[in-house]
């Protein structure tokens, strides 16, 4: 397999698994979250919130069919990387459009959420393993730098940058700072990113439940998101720290396995598949509630609607929170009001920055 393909059946993956989450999404939010819009518990199996989901799905049909039968003739006539990533992205902005458009309907059926919140005093949670787990991709790519610099003599002096399908190399580069420790600093810059969501999930998070059987659910839903995360970031350090030191190698170790590349989205599949089992938010314990639980205000996130820009983005200014759940999907998002979000939003783009100046430099 070569590393075209691979990226072509990963972009593929990427497609099936988007249409997938967006067919499934309306029901794996809380039960007085529907299409990111708070309403009545009983609305999302009541009859007009059924005919929601199915004109939902119905189009969602529509829009993504047409854009994964448009693979077949990208995959038999192209030779590059050309068409994939446009059509992904063409079936992720239809799938949102249909989302929006879903949205709109239930938001004719909105309730106010309840203004009660809960906190928890006491001792901030911790990072699953500690400080040192959390450090452990930092000290990797330092040590990969403090071996570089300490070893410069056995870089070659013109570095092999990409192999050929056959196994001779098809691109040489020189050796200079930049070129040997690009790698690292695209490294850092995600991890930087990566740790500050990490750290975000355990200081920044404001929770919506703390006591109770719905508190320890959501303590476990948070430490499972929280532990593939940080196992994501072991993988991100370990192959830059490789790709950096790799001119070092014996020849036999230079060529990355290209099945390395599927070790995300392992990760990913198994962190979704368990935050899916646990269940974001109570729904799985709604069957459980009383008629007169039913009556009372959506506890929903316990955050106005208003708040909420097209019902993805959250941007509130009176909330000290960094973190906040998302209301369509799983996981977590940035409250964009907040500077430290921006800091983490942006650094993802100071790692793709730096990676167009080395490739230019290349």
């Amino acid at each position: 397999m070569t590393a075209l393909v691979a990226i072509r059946a990963s972009l593929f993956t990427l497609g099936i698994l988007s249409f997938a989450a967006h067919w499934f999404m309306p029901q794996w939010t809380r039960p007085d979250l529907y299409f990111a819009v708070t309403v009545s518990p009983t609305f999302p199996t009541s009859a007009e919130g059924l005919e929601v989901l199915q004109r939902y799905r119905r189009s969602l049909l529509v829009v993504a069919m047409p854009t994964l039968g448009a693979w077949i003739p990208s995959v038999l006539l192209s030779r590059g990387l050309y068409w994939e990533p446009l059509i992904l992205l063409l079936q992720v902005g239809a799938c949102l459009v249909v989302f929006y458009r879903a949205r709109g309907l239930v938001l004719r059926h909105a309730s106010p959420p309840t203004t009660i919140r809960e906190a928890k005093i006491g001792r901030h949670r911790r990072v699953p393993g500690g400080s040192l787990a959390a450090a452990g991709p930092f000290i990797l790519l330092a040590a990969c730098a403090c071996y570089l610099a300490t070893h410069w003599s056995l870089i070659p002096a013109h570095m092999v940058l990409r192999w050929a399908a056959d196994g001779r190399p098809a691109r040489w580069v020189a050796r200079t700072p930049l070129n040997v420790f690009s790698p690292l600093l695209i490294g850092l810059l995600a991890l930087l990113a990566m740790s500050l969501f990490l750290f975000g999930v355990s200081h920044w998070l404001r929770p919506i439940d703390v006591s109770g059987r719905r508190g320890r659910q959501e303590s476990r839903y948070r430490l499972a998101a929280s532990t593939g995360l940080l196992l994501l970031e072991y993988w991100v350090s370990f192959v830059v720290a490789w790709v950096a030191a790799r001119p070092t190698l014996p020849h036999m170790f230079q060529r990355i396995p290209v099945g390395l590349s599927l070790v995300p989205a392992m990760i990913a599949l198994g962190t979704t598949l368990i935050l899916l089992w646990l269940r974001q938010g109570e729904r799985r314990m709604h069957k459980e509630s009383s008629p007169a639980a039913d009556l009372a205000a959506p506890i929903g996130d316990r955050i106005e609607d208003r708040y909420w820009r097209l019902g993805v983005f959250y941007s509130n200014p009176n909330d000290p929170s960094v973190l906040v759940e998302k209301r369509f999907g799983i996981g977590y998002t940035l409250n964009f009001a907040h500077p430290i979000a921006w800091v983490i939003a942006i650094m993802p783009l100071l790692a793709f920055i730096v990676l167009a100046i080395a490739f230019k430099a290349w």
